[in-house]
């Protein structure tokens, strides 16, 4: 598996359009740590390189994927602390909490870190599992939550806007060195959409194109 700060990652295009899109998503609570070679293609990688892709990315995003009215199907084990183990015992516990996390990626915007430090034990999971196996599974449930998987073959825009959406809001979390969510979010990219992005001529070109979406 390819490390998360490997300069195979942190120097890639996934790498650096997740700097660039997080740099829009979020107003920054500190200057991020850069490797060598972030410094070096700083002028490249920010809104001269990225920035109109990282724009149109968000907008995929904000034209209703997430809007809050689709979203009010309240679950309560955002209200209540039901503890980890459900009904099925022990077994259920990593999906249960993986569901519990992808309402709170998804309701929580701003306020995640907070959320997430109140519950002892979504933190404790999250302290103790993070790792790219979690964030997969996180990932893939956050973007089928959204996108029904008979679609997804058709709506790989909004897939990889929502797999971008779903590392910045990883990143916002005090949890771990600041760049292993975005490690993540590059080696998933690049595992799961760098073939179509190359197909349809690179990030740029992919997210040039107003017609629909194909269905290949």
């Amino acid at each position: 598996m390819m490390e998360d700060e490997s300069p195979l990652i942190t120097c890639s295009d996934e790498y650096r359009l997740l700097e660039t899109y997080c740099q829009k998503r979020r107003k920054p609570r500190a200057r991020p740590v850069q490797s060598a070679c972030m410094y070096r293609l700083e002028a490249r990688s920010g809104d001269e390189q990225f920035g109109d892709v990282a724009e149109k990315l968000t907008q995929i995003v904000d034209n209703g994927l997430l809007d809050e009215e689709l979203l009010q199907t309240v679950d309560k084990r955002l209200i209540v602390d039901e503890g980890l183990e459900s009904d099925g015992g022990v077994k259920d516990v990593d999906q249960d909490v993986i569901d519990k996390l992808v309402d709170l990626l998804k309701k929580s915007g701003d306020n995640l870190n907070e959320r997430i430090q109140s519950n002892l034990e979504l933190l404790g999971y999250l302290q103790r599992t993070f790792s790219y196996g979690l964030f997969k599974k996180l990932t893939e449930a956050f973007i089928t939550s959204v996108v029904p998987e008979y679609l997804q073959s058709r709506r790989k825009r909004e897939q990889i806007a929502l797999a971008f959406e779903v590392t910045s809001r990883l990143k916002t979390l005090d949890l771990h060195p600041m760049n292993r969510a975005m490690g993540y979010g590059a080696q998933y990219l690049q595992e799961y959409f760098a073939p179509w992005v190359k197909q349809h001529g690179g990030w740029e070109k992919a997210f040039d194109e107003d017609d629909d979406e194909e269905v290949h």
